[in-house]
């Protein structure tokens, strides 16, 4: 795979592949972490995704959101909520750049603002919850 500015890059496999008339499902494990990706049923042919299949997961720091929470969230339509743990907070004079030690071992990084940072009260070793919508995950083989 070419060098990406992409900054969460995850390997994973295909657990399973719902093909609709339009758009795909794909499900990932990312060590013992479910990603599940809303692509194109084009892209899943293109690729010739299947289960088993070894790929990687990418999602722009810009696209994930983060919940103080220790537990996923019930009444929320977001897919994919991986629990993890601050460890790092980058503060800049807009954005800011969070590193997060997720449940599996991976680690993810959210581009949210300063003003959430604040609002928060989101602090270096807090318990988070990653969110990221379906359709925001791409996937590479």
């Amino acid at each position: 795979m070419s060098t990406l500015t992409t900054r969460n890059q995850l390997d994973g496999k295909v657990t399973s592949v719902i093909k609709g008339n339009v758009m795909a499902e794909v499900k990932v494990d990312v060590h013992g972490e479910e990603f599940v990706a809303a692509v194109t049923r084009h892209s899943v042919e293109r690729l010739g995704l299947s289960e088993g299949d070894a790929v990687t997961v990418l999602v722009k720091a810009t696209e994930v959101m983060l919940a103080k929470s220790s537990s996923p969230l019930e009444e929320l339509s977001t897919r994919n909520q991986i629990k993890g743990k601050v460890t790092t907070i980058a503060p800049g004079s807009v954005m800011a750049e969070v590193t997060i030690s997720a449940a599996g071992g991976d680690e993810l990084v959210a581009a949210i603002t300063r003003n959430s940072i604040e609002r928060l009260g989101l602090a270096e070793g807090d318990d988070v919850v990653v969110l990221i919508k379906a359709t925001e995950v791409m996937l590479a083989k």
